[in-house]
């Protein structure tokens, strides 16, 4: 498998590109919705970006680096969307499960219209969100998946030093794996 560690500022960046995108196509947005966890970080710096409220959904398509066969709804948000036109916003669209998944839920609420965002999209996704920044064809590593990417690379090498040497040839600093010990 291939990784592709972004950094901070990089992630960042990546954002406030997808927002100008989303700006500059005049859509009338009146909350974003974030797919959460992945989409928490993107939805906050595009709500700062574009001025708009955020709830979620809470969906969960992976456990330790695998993907689950279908999506699951955790958590919804209790808002009233009626006649409304979202913003659904995760991460990355990997498989493109996620973001059907959050479509169907959506699509049977009396939404106005409904607009999706990533920043990032893989090659292989069944669905292509309508605003993404750029496309990459390896496994995302997000910076705030420190503590999650070791712990699958400790189950995948069961052994502490074999899963540091992995996290450090991917682009984790010695200051991050610092807090791993």
């Amino acid at each position: 498998m291939r990784f592709y560690k972004l950094s901070w500022i990089n992630f960042y960046k990546d954002c406030l590109l997808l927002g100008r995108k989303i700006k500059n196509a005049n859509e009338k947005i009146n909350r974003i919705i974030a797919i959460s966890r992945g989409g928490l970080i993107p939805a906050r710096i595009l709500s700062d970006f574009l001025q708009l409220p955020i709830s979620n959904i809470v969906i969960s398509s992976y456990s330790n680096l695998k993907q689950l066969k279908e999506p699951e709804i955790i958590e919804v948000t209790n808002i009233d969307l009626k006649d409304q036109s979202i913003l659904i916003v995760d991460e990355v669209s990997d498989t493109g499960k996620t973001f059907i998944r959050a479509l169907k839920y959506f699509q049977q609420k009396p939404v106005k219209k409904i607009i999706t965002a990533a920043p990032y999209l893989k090659p292989k996704s069944q669905f292509i969100p309508n605003f993404f920044q750029k496309t990459i064809d390896a496994w995302i590593v997000f910076p705030y998946d420190l503590f999650e990417t070791y712990e699958a690379f400790l189950k995948e090498e069961k052994n502490k030093e074999k899963a540091l040497e992995k996290m450090k040839k991917i682009g984790f600093s010695s200051f991050e794996l610092d807090f791993l010990e």
